[in-house]
């Protein structure tokens, strides 16, 4: 299997790992509006199966065999197993205030040296991801589902009917307070901007080596972090590229940051080393 072919099944896996956190929202969204108590275990599935259908679409052993569809516990490595799904007590069992899920997936085997690159690049995507528990010793990364806010709990505030209780415009409060539970709402950024939510905190770009990309401005209170993923490296004629690989950020300035890629090479006529640079990075850009 090519990197490419790598990349893209690792990233596609990664994609589906964030529908399942979004599609478990959804669970406990219907949950609560059905009446279940926000602190209680039953506002959690009881088992990863039972999003199926419902809230993951199914996918019959056949159409999975022909490559129609993936099942909901299947990962490039092997499937989850039932026992990696648990709801825990929070802080403890003997007297719990509130209960979270939690979704253990094994990583590819970190001795296998032919897994290597596509455990790389699986850890490099799921480190962007806030609520994912990277345990090396176990080598695994677990998928945490907390409960949705207490503020959640106060939507009574306003009629759930809808019943003259409609918005006539947006809703401006400032910049300075949250509201929860929307379709959508807008963050005043440091610079008088605005960012909406429902596109995310996270801005994702593909760069080139030395490539200048422009900084997104953050909420007030939070500072721009951005991180870089090796998204694909060029081969060349003349040299073999040996998997020494790292993508940095160059320099910046106030508005921009220069994007790096060294790709480690050997030349083919007398194995000197060298770097190179092409291919291309991706590059996430989070307000924390």
């Amino acid at each position: 299997m090519n990197k490419k072919r790598i990349v893209d099944n690792t990233e596609s896996f990664y994609n589906r790992v964030l529908y399942y956190r979004e599609q478990f929202h959804a669970y406990i969204s219907d949950r609560y509006q059905a009446g279940w108590g926000i602190n209680t275990a039953s506002i959690f599935p009881a088992s990863f199966s039972a999003l199926e259908g419902q809230y993951i679409p199914a996918c019959s052993t056949a159409d999975n065999d022909n490559g129609l569809c993936v099942k909901y516990n299947q990962t490039p490595w092997g499937d989850i197993p039932a026992s990696a799904y648990t709801v825990v007590p929070i802080p403890n069992a003997a007297s719990p205030t509130h209960y979270r899920a939690q979704l253990v997936i094994n990583l590819p085997d970190k001795n296998n040296q032919a897994l290597k690159f596509e455990r790389e690049i699986t850890l490099q995507l799921f480190a962007q991801t806030p609520n994912i528990v990277l345990n090396d010793a176990s080598n695994t990364v677990t998928l945490i589902i907390d409960r949705p806010d207490k503020a959640f709990a106060y939507d009574s505030l306003v009629k759930r009917s809808g019943d003259d209780s409609t918005l006539l415009g947006d809703w401006d409060i400032g910049g300075n307070y949250a509201v929860t539970n929307a379709k959508d709402y807008f963050i005043r950024n440091s610079d008088g901007t605005q960012k909406g939510v429902s596109g995310g905190l996270v801005e994702v770009f593909t760069a080139t080596h030395g490539q200048w990309l422009p900084k997104p401005s953050c909420p007030t209170g939070s500072a721009l972090v951005p991180s870089f993923a090796i998204k694909r490296t060029d081969n060349h004629s003349s040299y073999t590229l040996t998997g020494m690989n790292n993508a940095y950020m160059l320099t910046e300035t106030a508005t921009q940051i220069r994007v790096g890629l060294d790709v480690g090479a050997k030349a083919k006529s007398n194995g000197q080393g060298t770097v190179l640079h092409g291919g291309q990075v991706t590059v996430f850009f989070q307000c924390q």
